[in-house]
């Protein structure tokens, strides 16, 4: 689906990351995995509901707000960033 984006300065469970810390193959797995999951719930929820832009509104609001409270403004709005232009770049390749 994606990599992993680590935030350097960031914190996870209020656990401070030190900026020379690399995630592990393991940890990558156990994200990935979890991201895989999220997304998968997600999908179903949407399909139930029958409402897609609502399960996206919602998920969206709950990632954007705790990950604002756990890595503030700057992390967060750099992450959505990201998250639009590889949409982008995805819609672009599937044009080409």
């Amino acid at each position: 689906m994606g990599e992993v984006i680590e935030f350097p300065n960031g914190t996870a469970c209020g656990a401070p990351l030190l900026d020379d810390t690399a995630l592990t193959p393991a940890e990558i797995k156990r994200l990935e995995a979890i991201r895989d999951n999220v997304e998968a719930l997600l999908n179903m929820v949407a399909g139930i509901r029958c409402d897609p832009e609502a399960v996206a509104y919602a998920s969206a609001r709950f990632g954007l707000m705790r990950m604002y409270h756990l890595h503030g403004r700057a992390a967060t709005m750099g992450f959505a960033n990201r998250c639009i232009e590889t949409a982008e770049i995805a819609k672009d390749l599937d044009r080409g």
